[in-house]
């Protein structure tokens, strides 16, 4: 795709110079990607997070903290069974064509992602909901299952957005897919779509919470590390994410430049699959773990942007448990390799994609200590495209991936989210990428996922991470990334979030 740094096709132009004090009404945001959909329900990634977001809101959300906070709800409760959740609407609130919001809307929109036949790829994080109801116009009853501990942070992920009910309908199986085809009651409307070029927003003036401080956000995808910074430097874009690793220290050295860097839910690791031998054995797995150094990786290829990881989850989830750092351990990584019957070592190959910051040179790394143990591991190295494909619901047979890499986060900032889905036994990697099962992983899991005091629910969670980060290791956790936005000196008041993405809500630009 050839990179974009012209003024966008509507009149929208570059940044003015510095100097220049008065405030803009545009705010040019670049990403690596462009968003895949614009349908809540359908999202998996960031790029498309960040925009959804903007034109989006659930009846619950985050705040700046990661805490619980109103949004199309401004108050709500659950009742004495655990079960019986009642939310309060907010009233006069409008989708961005006029059609009222109201409790209907929420009903039907849980109707939508919930029904089996559309097969929306987020239905999975709604199997606690047993019923949505409309008890009046600003009231809605949201009736579980079983008494679920997430039940929040699940209301506040970005998939339990509400969609118009009438555009959608209207759009089907498309709703999301261009600017016509997306509508929600977010502070800014789409106006524009053009596929790997640029996504444009406007602000909605008479938002519930008020207008935003400025009129047009435009998304442009520039895929190149190198080229985003440059865009940045140039003044082509406002801000940039995903800030490559060897650019860091110049951009905070820099006048022109600030860079914000926050701790986030995201993890990085390489992650087995257990159908693979030797790599179905767990001595062998923890052998590859203690082979690796993560404190030599941290330190010196990704200096400033993530610190070592001590738990299958970061520090600023709910649920994590601090379970220390797995020590670089050459020597025992070789007993447990002669106890497991491969004394001189074994072949294997790891799987990369640049599309991770460092991608490429993480593998390496890698496989440079692997073989400090007798472990010869090939690097193969795809698009994202062709990566992704290996993680589509395949059964293990269909899979002929060995050691991969693979990000981790839950954007529910929750344990349940951050674990359930990705170490559950399941019969294709859909979700569990490696085919990983224990039996008590899962036991605990599922009591967890039940549990709603807090101190049991601990409990269980830090059960759950010794289980599948020390004693049956379900991948080599390596590092926690700070989420690391660079912006004009000339932009303030932009929201980075633990998330992964970064909103405009108070964004100013001059």
């Amino acid at each position: 795709m050839a990179v974009l740094l012209a003024a966008a096709a509507d009149g929208c132009t570059a940044a003015p110079p510095t100097g220049d004090r008065t405030p803009r009404d545009t705010l040019i945001f670049s990403a690596p990607a462009d968003a895949t959909t614009l349908d809540p329900h359908n999202t998996t990634d960031t790029e498309s997070d960040q925009v959804i977001q903007m034109v989006f809101e659930g009846l619950l959300g985050f705040d700046e903290q990661m805490r619980i906070a109103g949004r199309l709800a401004d108050r709500w409760s659950v009742a004495s069974d655990g079960v019986t959740w009642t939310f309060h609407l907010r009233r006069g609130v409008r989708f961005h064509d006029g059609t009222p919001f109201n409790a209907a809307a929420v009903e039907k929109n849980f109707a939508r992602v919930l029904d089996p036949v559309q097969k929306h790829k987020r239905l999975p994080l709604f199997v606690m909901l047993d019923r949505v109801q409309a008890v009046d116009e600003h009231t809605v009853r949201i009736v579980t299952k079983y008494p679920f501990g997430a039940f929040e942070p699940t209301m506040a992920h970005v998939s339990s957005a509400i969609v118009n009910p009438v555009v959608a309908a209207k759009y089907g199986a498309t709703f999301g897919r261009s600017a016509a085809a997306t509508s929600g009651t977010g502070p800014y409307r789409v106006v524009s779509w053009k596929k790997d070029q640029e996504v444009v927003l406007e602000r909605v003036d008479d938002h519930w919470r008020g207008a935003p401080a400025t009129r047009r956000l435009i998304y442009r995808p520039i895929p190149e590390g190198a080229a985003r910074v440059l865009a940045l430097e140039s003044g082509d874009v406002d801000i940039i994410s995903r800030v490559p690793p060897p650019d860091l220290k110049r951009l905070e050295a820099g006048s022109n430049v600030t860079v914000i860097r926050t701790p986030s839910i995201g993890a990085q690791q390489f992650r087995f699959n257990l159908t693979k031998r030797p790599l179905d054995d767990v001595r062998v797995r923890k052998a590859v773990s203690y082979a690796i150094d993560r404190r030599t990786i941290v330190d010196q290829l990704m200096t400033g942007f993530a610190v070592a990881s001590t738990s299958a989850l970061t520090p600023i989830m709910r649920g994590y448990a601090n379970l220390g750092e797995i020590p670089h351990d050459p020597e025992k990584a070789k007993a447990l390799l002669r106890e497991a019957g491969l004394a001189n070592g074994f072949k294997t190959r790891i799987a990369t994609t640049p599309r991770y910051p460092m991608g490429v040179e993480l593998a390496e790394a890698v496989a440079a200590q692997l073989k400090a143990v007798s472990i010869d591991a090939a690097i193969q190295v795809y698009d994202w495209g062709t990566m992704v494909q290996f993680w589509a619901g395949l059964p293990p047979e269909k899979n002929p991936q060995e050691i991969f890499i693979m990000g981790a986060g839950a954007s529910t900032a929750d344990a349940d989210w951050g674990l359930r889905p990705i170490f559950q036994t399941a019969p294709t990697n859909e979700n569990n990428y490696g085919y990983y099962s224990n039996a008590e992983f899962d036991r605990v899991i599922q009591a967890a996922m039940r549990e709603t005091d807090a101190a049991k629910r601990q409990a269980l969670y830090k059960r759950a991470q010794e289980i599948v980060y020390l004693e049956d290791p379900g991948a080599v956790w390596l590092f926690d990334n700070f989420y690391i936005v660079a912006t004009r000196k000339a932009v303030s008041n932009v929201s980075p979030s633990p998330l992964g993405i970064v909103t405009f809500e108070r964004a100013v630009v001059h």
